[in-house]
């Protein structure tokens, strides 16, 4: 009998650190589109988003959120659709935002009700993303006053597949201002 063995992860492998390290959040309604790891793969990097596969409205409104140690989680479950149509997947974000501060309380009040695509990179260095035209993660706010002061902002998500990792963190790379040229053809001209 033949077998076809594969060996995934390593016996050494580095310190894992915890949580979110920062968030990008950009309004569902400026990305144009997203070419998924089987539309543009990365070599050696499965379920990768390439650091070219986004397209987004020139001048999009991109805001991050930069946590302290602890400050974000990220939490992914899948379930089986009762009807039998395949998996669904629903990501969690739920960050710990210190001090109720009233711009942060204006800013998310305002765009409470928008769909995100969320960019996050977790303290390890792996950037990810969630979210896609047409289905974006949603806001829930709560502030508390009590032992601890804070705003506590869960985005949430259901997807047909798990959150992709990405290629890169690098806003200037994933959104390079490029000069395309639409004059350029390829046809054959006999």
């Amino acid at each position: 009998m033949q077998v076809t063995e594969s060996r995934i992860g390593l016996t050494l492998q580095q310190p894992n650190a915890g949580q979110v390290a920062r968030l990008k959040l950009l309004p569902i309604e400026q990305v144009l589109a997203i070419l998924s790891p089987d539309e543009l793969p990365v070599v050696g990097s499965p379920k990768t988003v390439s650091k070219n596969a986004l397209n987004v409205v020139a001048g999009a409104p991109l805001t991050e959120l930069v946590f302290p140690a602890g400050g974000c989680t990220m939490q992914e479950t899948s379930q089986a659709d009762p009807t039998g149509a395949g998996t669904i997947w629903e990501l969690t974000l739920e960050a710990a935002l210190p001090r109720n501060q009233p711009a942060l309380t204006d800013w998310l009040e305002t765009n409470q009700a928008r769909r995100w695509l969320a960019i996050w990179l977790d303290r390890n260095g792996q950037a990810y993303l969630a979210g896609e035209p047409g289905n974006g993660l949603r806001l829930e706010i709560n502030r508390t006053i009590g032992a601890l002061n804070y705003v506590q902002v869960t985005a949430k998500a259901r997807s047909w597949h798990p959150a992709w990792f990405l290629e890169t963190f690098d806003s200037t790379t994933l959104f390079a201002d490029v000069d395309f040229d639409s004059a350029f053809d390829i046809s054959f001209n006999a």
